[in-house]
């Protein structure tokens, strides 16, 4: 099962839109696993330098916010896959 994983926290101002867009692609693909990960409550991966982060599958997919569209794409692409 495929699993995104998208870092924030508190001090991002950015990562006011990553929660809006988690919450959004868990009603798009409630079958995929997303896990909002804040960075006051767990250590992140080295690979996690900036916020908001996402990953998918323990890759890198985007620094900052994608685009509604580019992040359904690539989720849409995944699931496909399966």
């Amino acid at each position: 099962m495929p699993i995104l994983d998208v870092f924030v926290d508190n001090h991002c101002w950015g990562c006011d839109e990553a929660r809006a867009l988690v919450a959004e692609m868990r009603r798009r693909f409630p079958s995929l696993r997303i896990k909002l990960r804040d960075g006051g409550r767990e250590k992140w991966p080295p690979e996690v330098f900036a916020v908001p982060t996402y990953m998918l599958n323990g890759r890198v997919i985007a620094l900052g916010n994608p685009s509604r569209e580019r992040l359904q794409e690539q989720l849409d692409k995944v699931i496909a896959a399966i």
